[in-house]
C-alpha cells in the first residue's frame, strides 16, 4: 500500500527533474546527502548548491526556480491526465533500466509498465519505405504474440508500426516519449497512444508537463528505450539516424543489437547494413530473437483452422506480396479482374487478417496466415 510519505517523495523528485540542469546524477546527489528528495527541497540554497556542485549563477537560477514551482499545475495535470510517478528507489521502476548508467530518477507514465526484461525495442526510420514498415509490423505482432512486451519511441514510420504489431500480435507495448505527457507527439497517435494504456501498455517520459518535444529531447529519449529493453532490433534505418544513436546507447548498457537486412540500394538500409557489418546480429525472422534468450513458445495458436478462400479471392491474396506494397492497378495486371472487384475482396481480406494497406491505396499480404490450398 502506497504510504503519504512515498507519494510526497514522487512529487518533490519530479520537482526536482523539472528544473533545467538537475539530471538524474545531480538528484541523487542531493538525496545522498539530505536523504530524500524533499529535505532537500526545503534545504538552504548553499548547501544544495554544494551538494550538487552547482555555480553561483546555475544555483541562483535552482533556487528561483524551487520558489516558483506550481506544485498545484503539477498535481491537477497529474490526476487530469491519470499520471503516475515512479521513482529509481521503488521496485516497481523497469529493473533493467535502473541497472544503467543514467537512468531518470523519475518516470511519468501512463498506463501500465512491464514486470519482468521480457522486453525488446523495436526502432527505425521516420519516412521508412513500404518493406520497413511491414518488416517492423510483421517482427513485433510475432514477437507479441510470444508475450514480448515491444518497446518503441511513438515516433512515426517504425515506431508506429511497431506498436500497431503489438497491439495486433494481442501483445502489450511502451512508446516513450521526448516530451511532458501532457502534449501528445505526434498528434495523429493519440488514438494509438490510448489503445496502447487500453491493452495494459503505457506512455513513458522523463520530461515533466509542459516540455515539447524538441530535437534537443530526443537521444535522452533514446537512452530510456535502449535502457529499458533486453535487445534493441533496428528495422530501418538511414546512415545518420536516431535509431543508431539507440543502438549506440545500447551497446554500452552490454544489450544485443540486432538489426535487420535491407537493400543495398536503399539508402534507408545503409544503417541497418552498417550494423551488420559491425557486428550486429543477423534478423531475419521473430525466431532469431525468441532463440536467443529462450523466449519460444509461451503463446501458441494450436487448433486455428485453416482459411479457406473462393477463388478470386485466393487470386488477390496470392498476387499480394510481403515485402512490397502493390497498389490496386497492379493487382489487376497480376489477376485480370477489374479494380471494383478487387477493391470489394481487399475489404474482405483485411477483416480476415489476410492482406493490410500498409500506406493509402497500398497493400501487402499479412505473413504466416493459415490459409488452405
Amino acid at each position: 500500500m502506497e504510504t503519504e510519505d512515498l507519494m510526497k517523495e514522487r512529487r518533490y523528485m519530479a520537482a526536482w527533474q523539472s528544473i533545467k540542469g538537475m539530471g538524474a546524477r545531480r538528484i541523487r546527489s542531493l538525496i545522498s546527502r539530505f536523504g530524500s528528495a524533499q529535505n532537500a527541497w526545503q534545504a538552504d540554497g548553499e548547501a544544495v548548491a554544494e551538494a550538487a556542485g552547482l555555480g553561483v549563477q546555475k544555483a541562483g537560477h535552482i533556487n528561483t526556480a524551487r520558489n516558483q514551482f506550481d506544485w498545484e499545475g503539477q498535481e491537477k495535470l497529474l490526476r487530469s491526465r491519470k499520471v503516475q510517478l515512479v521513482t529509481f528507489q521503488e521496485e516497481a521502476y523497469p529493473e533493467l533500466l535502473k541497472q544503467t548508467y543514467n537512468a531518470p530518477a523519475v518516470l511519468f507514465y501512463q498506463g501500465i509498465l512491464p514486470e519482468n526484461d521480457k522486453t525488446a525495442a523495436i526502432v527505425g526510420a521516420r519516412k521508412a519505405t513500404p518493406y520497413g514498415l511491414n518488416a517492423a509490423h510483421t517482427l513485433s505482432e510475432q514477437l507479441a504474440r510470444q508475450g514480448v512486451f515491444i518497446i518503441s519511441g511513438g515516433a512515426r514510420g517504425i515506431d508506429t508500426r511497431a506498436h500497431t504489431g503489438a497491439l495486433r500480435g494481442g501483445g502489450r507495448t511502451i512508446a516513450v516519449v521526448a516530451n511532458g505527457l501532457d502534449r501528445t507527439y505526434p498528434p495523429e497517435n493519440r488514438r494509438l497512444f490510448e489503445e496502447i494504456c487500453d491493452a495494459g501498455g503505457a506512455i513513458v517520459s522523463e520530461f515533466s508537463f509542459g516540455v515539447e518535444p524538441l530535437a534537443c529531447n530526443f537521444p535522452a529519449r533514446n537512452r530510456i528505450i535502449a535502457g529499458m529493453a533486453r535487445c534493441v532490433i533496428v528495422v530501418e534505418a538511414a546512415a545518420r539516424s536516431g535509431a543508431l544513436i539507440t543502438s549506440d546507447f545500447a551497446l554500452e548498457e552490454g544489450r544485443d543489437v540486432f538489426a535487420v537486412p535491407g537493400s543495398i540500394f536503399s539508402t534507408m538500409s545503409q544503417g541497418t547494413n552498417g550494423l551488420l557489418r559491425n557486428g550486429a546480429i543477423i534478423l531475419t525472422r521473430a525466431a532469431d530473437v525468441l532463440d536467443e534468450y529462450g523466449w519460444q513458445n509461451v503463446k501458441k495458436e494450436e487448433g486455428k483452422p485453416a482459411c479457406v478462400l473462393p477463388d478470386r479471392e485466393r487470386q488477390v491474396y496470392e498476387a499480394l506480396q510481403e515485402s512490397q506494397a502493390l497498389p490496386v492497378e497492379q493487382l489487376v495486371m497480376h489477376t485480370g479482374l477489374s479494380a471494383a472487384d478487387i477493391s470489394c475482396i481487399l475489404v474482405n481480406l483485411i477483416l480476415h487478417n489476410l492482406a493490410e494497406e500498409l500506406l493509402p491505396g497500398l497493400y501487402v499480404r499479412c505473413p504466416a496466415q493459415n490459409v488452405s490450398p
